[in-house]
């Protein structure tokens, strides 16, 4: 008794399938771009409206203008080390461990920056143990910081993926070819929110 397995593949062209991936992807960006420029609105509006002092509170902490930016240029690194290991053809797989690496990096930099964070506020309250942040400043610092841990996480998953695909299979080149320049927009992408979200945080 034998049995024979029978695997299906896309019936579609290469470019088809690259054009559908790219539409998926761009309508993901549009999502998350909706969400963080909706955190760094939030971010100037309650500076600005700074309702009883809630913004910073008195006695409140800070982060200097430069920490923002520290998390943000392996976001840079990595969009840049992407486009260069597209356009080095067969050499993408001595190249693509970089991106990895520095996205790892990035990572490790964001959680370091949450798990040592100022303005953390714990006490009792009622008999039960009651956490919180210092003011409204804190709050969307956090909620911003966040949003750049779920980027890294993404990235260093899809880098990861490009890696391993890049060393053990054989893909149609021109649906790689698609597939690399929609990944750089999510690189791109994920840059350019860093970068925002730096700047937003340097205006305390």
């Amino acid at each position: 008794m034998s049995a024979t397995a029978e695997f299906h593949v896309h019936h579609d062209s290469p470019e088809q399938i690259g054009r559908r991936e790219r539409l998926g992807v761009r309508l993901l960006i549009v999502a998350d771009g909706a969400f963080v420029f909706g955190m760094i609105f939030s971010y100037f509006y309650l500076r600005n409206l700074n309702a009883n002092n809630g913004w910073i509170p008195k006695g409140g902490h800070t982060l200097s203008a430069m920490s923002g930016w520290v998390t943000v240029f392996p976001f840079i690194i990595a969009a840049i080390t992407h486009r260069f290991a597209m356009r080095s053809g067969n050499g993408f797989k001595n190249i693509a461990p970089i991106t990895f690496i520095v996205l790892v990096v990035g990572l490790y930099l964001q959680w370091k920056q949450l798990a040592h964070m100022p303005f953390q506020v714990a006490g009792e309250s009622e008999g039960k143990h009651v956490f919180g942040f210092e003011g409204s400043y804190s709050s969307s610092w956090v909620l911003i910081a966040g949003a750049n841990m779920f980027h890294y996480i993404l990235g260093s998953f899809i880098a990861l993926g490009l890696l391993i695909r890049a060393r053990r299979t054989k893909i149609d080149p021109v649906l790689e070819k698609w597939r690399m320049a929609t990944t750089s927009s999510w690189f791109t992408w994920i840059a350019i929110s860093g970068i925002a979200c730096a700047i937003t945080t340097s205006i305390i």
